[in-house]
């Protein structure tokens, strides 16, 4: 696991600009000096000098520095003149691109010994050799020493450590214990890993003998032992091993069969990051995906990072990654038939940067008040830092620090209590009691103890406050959502008691250049002024999508380095939307129009068609009553079907009344009109108008008189009489007239021969009566 403690304080480099970002932004991790030491005594079996084999690649291959040196080391004993207790199967290289490639050359030289070739376990030996490599290499870096082996000493047959087995056992004790101080003097750390079966008492010992410094003072990062239980718990013991000594993040690798995919996060704290695949089989292909889809080969790198490829061909692959991509990488394993029974294991290991704003409300503090200290970190590329997986494994703090006082320190959290405003957004808060023995200047320095990450040191320099300060500032800023080119407004609010004219300074600090904007850079008050002033913070038109983070100070010029307020600002930056999307509400205004003006048109067609649908019509025929000055209904119709125009005749002749037929080639026709009208047209008239319960003349003496039926008509039943929705006419009681037609008869059709003959499929009527139905219906 990487661990660091880092000053947020004095004297630290500037931060980076945005347009640095990419590979040479990176902050390079520093080399190390590394050796490999592979138990290859007979107290070993051969899958686990296989396991220890494939436990040295990973540990070189994920080392993250190009300029770190390894060596890698083959013990057992020298039980005769002519052995040797340690082979060096791989010399002392840097740890470069091809050296990387022929790693897997040199470590398939390790082997279990046989009969003959010393099959004791000499740790001495293999630690001073260890030792000796470490302490002679020019790097100027930690020394780690990683010792393979299942912890049981045996110098049994080796004459070096006496005449006899019991003598021999006694001086190979006491010369561990030597050799363990000798690495503890060489500042050499040492951390085993068990195979085979391992004795984990002995292994403790040898973790704790050697040399206890770390990049950090976490138990993390001190040296450990690990116990390799099987080939599956191989990957994840020496991920954990070679993070928590060379300081890594790492999360428990991956494992299964080919065919498998496999998904990692990176986070985007990272700057630099190795995928380390062991693959079990050399031909276990490896193919590894960005976030984005892009497939890296390796060969080339790309605007955003760089890459380093190694061991295509080997049992054990690496990608080194500089500047990686922040999300979630996919890797997946294919093999040919005959080469997918070995399990493989895939896992990434990362460091990182972080860079931090800090600030103290009110900025100028009166000795005996109590300031609120908030911070804000952000990854090296200027993005705050607000995923809960990165935040779990931040510990914030600060100290306050200045004249006249001890240094005390600041808890800070974000956890959404108290001053901290919102739980998990990356900004951290606490309060402070300013000593009341404070005089002249006042420190206040973020302290961070991170797993796998480094931090750039930007102090809050400010001082104590007089009791009647003559010029006083409040910022007004707000964290808010915008899209590049936008800006967001803040208010400063200035006063000037003093009888001189004063220049404010407006400063934008922390922020990556070109990112942020801020304007007006001064404000000028005078003597006795109080001002508000509108001021903006604007963002890049291009800049990314992302948040942005940054702090605002209020300098007096008059009084250097004199900071009269401070706000930390949080910014949300979306992707600028395309013109739908910006004109949305209009194009939403006029859709609700469009769609209003069409169903508007739609239902005016619909009740124009139904003002003009001739159904619902009632037609009466009337003929004049016996004195001439009165008319009788002698037959009706009611229009029962639908459409823009009804066509009827008139049946007359052989004494009897006359009668309406339906009949569509009929030479009288009535429209409905929508001002209650109708439109009566006969073989006279092209069209007259007829008011509704109003008659008209229709031909010769007869008369039409035209209503609407005010409700549903219901058709007769079998036998019965029609029901019309008005009185029935009254039947006259006039005796008949003589040459009346008998029931029967056919009547002739005025201006016809008859009915039939005009409109041969018009059923019958009933004869006589004065009612009639539609048969269209």
């Amino acid at each position: 696991m990487l661990a660091a403690v880092l000053l947020i304080g004095a004297g630290g480099p500037a931060p980076r600009a945005a347009g640095a970002a990419g590979p040479a932004a990176a902050d390079q991790p520093g080399p190390i000096n590394l050796a490999v030491a592979v138990d290859e005594s007979s107290s070993l079996g051969a899958e686990d000098v296989k396991r220890e084999r494939d436990a040295a690649q990973r540990i070189a291959l994920g080392e993250i520095s190009t300029g770190s040196r390894l060596t890698v080391l083959g013990f057992a004993s020298a039980d005769s003149d002519e052995q040797q207790a340690v082979d060096e199967v791989c010399p002392t290289t840097t740890l470069n691109e091809v050296a990387r490639e022929k790693l897997g050359d040199c470590v398939g030289k390790l082997d279990r010994r046989g009969r003959g070739e010393g099959t004791g376990t000499d740790f001495p030996a293999a630690l001073r050799q260890g030792v000796a490599r470490l302490s002679q290499q020019p790097v100027d870096g930690p020394r780690i020493l990683f010792l393979l082996t299942d912890g049981v000493l045996d110098v049994s047959g080796s004459p070096a450590y006496g005449a006899d087995k019991d003598s021999r056992k006694a001086n190979g004790r006491r010369e561990l214990q030597r050799a363990l101080a000798e690495a503890r003097a060489a500042k050499v750390q040492i951390w085993p890993l068990g195979f085979g079966s391992p004795d984990p008492q002995a292994l403790r010992a040898m973790a704790a003998g050697g040399y206890q410094g770390a990049c950090v003072d976490l138990p993390q990062a001190r040296p450990s032992s690990q116990v390799v239980e099987n080939s599956a718990d191989l990957g994840d013991a020496v991920q954990k091993a070679f993070a928590s000594a060379r300081c890594l993040v790492s999360d428990p690798p991956h494992r299964d069969t080919p065919p498998a995919t496999f998904r990692l996060r990176i986070s985007p704290l990272a700057t630099l990051a190795t995928i380390v695949v062991s693959k079990g089989d050399p031909a276990v292909k490896v193919r590894i995906t960005a976030p984005g889809g892009q497939e890296i080969d390796g060969a080339r790198d790309d605007e955003a990072s760089s890459y380093t490829r190694t061991g295509a061909d080997q049992e054990v692959e690496s990608l080194r990654i500089v500047a990686p991509r922040p999300g979630t990488w996919t890797v997946d394993l294919s093999a040919p038939e005959g080469h997918r029974d070995r399990l493989a294991s895939v896992g990434v290991q990362w460091r990182g940067s972080l860079r931090s704003s800090i600030v103290m409300t009110p900025a100028t503090p009166r000795p005996g008040e109590q300031a609120t200290v908030d911070l804000q970190l952000q990854t090296w590329n200027g993005q705050p830092v607000s995923d809960p997986a990165d935040l779990e494994v931040l510990k914030v703090s600060a100290t306050l620090d200045g004249d006249g006082f001890t240094p005390r320190a600041v808890p800070l959290a974000d956890d959404g209590r108290v001053k901290d405003a919102h739980a998990g957004d990356g900004r951290f808060t606490g309060t402070v009691t300013v000593p009341r023995t404070a005089k002249g200047s006042l420190k206040v320095t973020g302290v961070l103890t991170a797993l796998g990450l480094t931090a750039d040191h930007r102090p809050f320099v400010t001082g104590v406050a007089g009791v009647n300060a003559s010029v006083q500032a409040h910022l007004g800023v707000f964290d808010a959502t915008l899209h590049p080119g936008e800006s967001v407004p803040l208010t400063l609010k200035a006063s000037d008691d003093a009888t001189t004219a004063r220049v404010l300074h407006l400063a934008l600090e922390d922020s990556s250049r070109g990112d942020l904007t801020l304007t007006p850079a001064q404000v000028r008050l005078d003597p006795g002024q109080t001002r508000t002033v509108r001021a903006e913070v604007r963002v890049g038109t291009d800049v990314a999508p992302g948040r942005l983070s940054a702090k605002i100070v209020v300098y007096d010029t008059g009084q250097p380095a004199r900071v009269l307020d401070a706000r930390l600002v949080t910014l949300r930056v979306t992707p600028t939307p395309n013109w739908a999307v910006r004109h949305g509400k209009l194009l939403l205004a006029l859709g609700i129009l469009l769609v209003a003006a069409a169903a508007w048109t739609v239902w005016r067609l619909l009740e124009r068609k139904r003002a003009h649908n001739v159904r619902g019509l009632v037609l009466t025929l009337l003929v004049p009553d016996g004195d001439g000055r009165d008319e009788r209904p002698v037959s009706t119709i009611q229009v029962k079907s639908d459409g823009p125009e009804y066509r009827f005749g008139v049946v007359t002749g052989n004494g009897a009344d006359p009668r309406l037929v339906p009949d569509r080639q009929g030479q009288f026709a009535v429209r409905r009109d929508a001002r209650r009208m109708a439109w009566l047209r006969t073989p006279e008239t092209s069209g007259t108008a007829v008011g509704h319960g109003r008659k008209a003349p229709l031909t010769g003496e007869l008369l039409l008189q035209v209503d609407s039926a005010p409700g549903r008509v219901r058709r007769p039943s079998a036998g019965g009489s029609l029901r019309w929705p008005f009185p029935r006419p009254a039947r006259s009681s006039r005796p008949e007239r003589p040459g009346r037609p008998t029931p029967g008869s056919r009547p002739q059709a005025h201006g016809q021969t008859s009915a039939r003959s005009a409109h041969d499929d018009a059923p019958r009527v009933p004869a006589g009566g004065a009612d009639a139905y539609d048969p269209d219906l």
